[in-house]
């Protein structure tokens, strides 16, 4: 797989480890204290941040992919990578008159910046190892889950001997480095330009085409229901734990562990899972988070740590097979641009389906809704996997 593709083995190389720094973003939850301290502004406040840089990630993802079809692959990777520096630098001077400016810079500026460089790596690597793409795609995705659990106790020890405004100039001048001497391996290949959807008689999708299909609105809201779980629940996890009977230090480790287990389902599913369906592996992902969210209700002991870890990993591991059904149905040409407008289903189950759920009341209510969403999620992703199996059948 390697050996033969020594040029996509670099992109791949150089995916990976742009994505271990763009996942970075995702660890705002060891700034807010020291940054509400240090702008003296509300902890509920601080947090929103992380609300900005999701939702903005997302959009990019949406917008970088269309991009993909005018500009070149490395342009985009390395714009969006400085605008993520500049963001975080914009960040470090943010004065405590104004701490509101974090979400313009930190939260929308860096989000979106991340977002461009995201799907563009995530695609490039695709379209390098066409006929592995499960592999390559888990190795790109996970080492962005990876980045939780590389970097969370390197920034918990630097916020602690520096000042944040340090922090983040530092984490911004790594962004640089890291954007200018790995991004410019980042660019697609021209002979896979051409490989299609095998659902569509090997015919290239647009994004309005796309979106003119049944297809993808089962994946939008499949994409939805599938992540919904992990929004809900792994922000709860601390309190969860402590409510069930453990210690707070067992809470605090078991959250860095879910960590672990994100990363995992990223990295293992698509290899354990390479000869199954790709709508047959989220099918049972979410057959697995409708049953987790009931054991919620009443688990205990080491079945309560289980089902916490489970969804950090169905979740993992749908952000790995995602890509794929997106040129599965659509084809590899426009792959970018269409996983980036399928990935809205992403953002709004980030971005909306956690305040609503919070209205149900109590967490035992909301385990059930979260199983009910789960379930639907059946539906939306079987209809797909029974009608991919009848036009495998019918050409056989």
């Amino acid at each position: 797989m390697f050996s033969e593709n020594k040029q996509g083995t670099k992109v791949l190389i150089s995916a990976s480890i742009l994505n271990l720094f763009l996942g970075i973003i995702y660890i705002w939850g060891i700034f807010v204290l020291p940054v509400s301290e240090h702008l003296n502004w509300g902890v509920e406040s601080v947090r929103l941040v992380a609300s900005f840089t999701i939702g903005f990630f997302s959009f990019a993802n949406f917008i970088g992919g269309r991009l993909q079809q005018k500009f070149h692959a490395t342009k985009i990777t390395i714009v969006g990578g400085i605008m993520l520096s500049i963001g975080t630098l914009l960040a470090a001077f943010t004065p405590p008159s104004m701490p509101w400016l974090l979400y313009l810079t930190y939260g929308i500026m860096g989000g979106f910046g991340g977002g461009l460089g995201y799907i563009v790596v995530v695609a490039a690597v695709q379209k390098w190892f066409p006929e592995h793409r499960k592999v390559a795609t888990g190795i790109c995705v996970g080492i962005f889950g990876l980045s939780v659990t590389v970097f969370a106790p390197i920034l918990t020890f630097v916020l602690r001997e520096f000042s944040v405004q340090s922090t983040f100039i530092m984490l911004s001048i790594s962004y640089l480095a890291v954007i200018l001497i790995f991004g410019r391996n980042v660019r697609f290949p021209e002979e896979n330009e051409t490989q299609a959807s095998p659902m569509y008689d090997k015919r290239q999708f647009t994004s309005s085409e796309m979106m003119r299909t049944r297809e993808f609105f089962h994946l939008i809201a499949s994409f939805l229901l599938v992540t919904a779980p992990f929004f809900v629940i792994n922000p709860a996890v601390s309190t969860l734990t402590t409510d069930r009977g453990f210690t707070k230090e067992f809470a605090t480790m078991l959250l860095m562990i879910t960590g672990l287990s994100n990363t995992g389902g990223r990295f293992l599913i698509p290899i354990i899972t390479k000869k199954m369906r790709n709508e047959t592996v989220i099918v049972t992902l979410m057959i697995v988070q409708t049953l987790v969210a009931a054991f919620l209700s009443f688990a205990t002991g080491p079945l309560f740590v289980l089902m916490v870890l489970l969804i950090p990993a169905c979740f993992g591991a749908a952000l790995s097979v995602f890509p794929l059904l997106a040129a599965d149905y659509f084809g590899l040409q426009n792959v970018g641009a269409n996983y980036g407008a399928i990935g809205l289903g992403f953002a709004t189950s980030a971005l909306v389906v956690p305040g609503l759920i919070s209205m149900l009341g109590e967490y035992n209510v909301r385990f059930i809704a979260v199983a009910v969403l789960s379930a639907i999620g059946v539906y939306a992703m079987g209809w797909l996997m029974v009608k991919s199996k009848k036009q495998e059948n019918s050409t056989k």
